[in-house]
């Protein structure tokens, strides 16, 4: 839905002019897109965790220990990047919601406390307590990502030339760790989809080979083959990077042929965002 009076939110007589120049929708912003991945790695977690039976052997643990931080890092390294450029950005322009910051605060403790589950998770324990925590920071984490979609994105379009927000992008891509960037490669979808979002963030389709392709493939050595393993119930033997071999754990959360439960697409064909039809 529109965010109502976008230009009640302006600071220092800012204008709310800028959302005609950008050229794609909303939903195919880097935003959504970083939050599709946190989403996703979410639901293999939970997806994970319930297909341990009790009691838990050693080689459970291990993987739900390593993927949970591996989740971890993504979302710490993405807060950190809104935290300290794009919320300072917005600062100087709009009255940020004090509240998206204190979700920060919120969801930090969250996952401390997840961090202290999955750390006493022992062989011939079960995964209760882990639940108990996680999914109620899973919960929280959905309706914060969701509300940044439906307020930020929108005063970050109106509010700055796609350029400008394009620079900070550009330094982030550049700094990601190569894994982190491999999970947010892995879930765009195929390599066309990828090069799609390049195409579209003005990076040369070579560098697909130079840096993401690779990327994509270090994320799923070390995170999607633990969830393929935990999906079928054997121990993983060697690390899986082809889609045949982490066919399970590619589905998870599946409605339909290329379609995911935490997923935003793109729209296939959408006009700019406007401060009047901003979604």
């Amino acid at each position: 839905m529109p965010l109502a009076n976008i230009e009640s939110y302006a600071k220092d007589g800012a204008v709310a002019d800028k959302a005609d120049l950008w050229t794609y929708p909303e939903t195919s912003d880097g935003w959504y897109r970083i939050h599709n991945t946190i989403k996703a790695e979410m639901a293999k977690f939970s997806a994970g965790i319930a297909a341990c039976k009790s009691p838990l052997e050693a080689w459970q643990v291990e993987a739900l220990q390593a993927y949970w931080k591996g989740h971890s890092d993504l979302t710490h390294d993405h807060h950190k990047h809104e935290d300290e450029m794009f919320t300072p950005m917005l600062k100087e322009k709009v009255n940020y919601p004090e509240k998206l910051e204190a979700d920060h605060e919120a969801l930090t403790k969250m996952m401390a406390g997840v961090d202290a589950a999955a750390g006493k998770l022992a062989a011939g324990g079960d995964v209760s307590a882990l639940v108990a925590v996680f999914e109620p920071y899973r919960k929280t984490m959905e309706a914060h990502l969701k509300e940044e979609e439906e307020i930020v994105v929108p005063l970050m379009r109106a509010y700055f030339e796609p350029e400008f927000v394009g620079k900070k992008v550009e330094e982030i891509m550049k700094t990601m760790d190569k894994t982190l960037m491999g999970s947010f490669v892995h879930h765009q979808g195929s390599k066309k989809d990828f090069q799609a979002f390049q195409k579209q963030e003005g990076i040369p389709s070579f560098v697909w080979y130079l840096n993401f392709k690779a990327c994509r493939a270090k994320y799923r050595a070390a995170m999607e083959t633990r969830i393929q393993a935990l999906l079928t119930g054997a121990a993983p033997t060697k690390k899986l990077i082809s889609k045949k071999d982490l066919a399970l754990a590619m589905k998870v959360g599946e409605t339909a042929p290329g379609k995911y439960s935490w997923k935003i697409t793109p729209e296939s064909a959408a006009a700019p965002a406007t401060a009047g039809n901003a979604t």
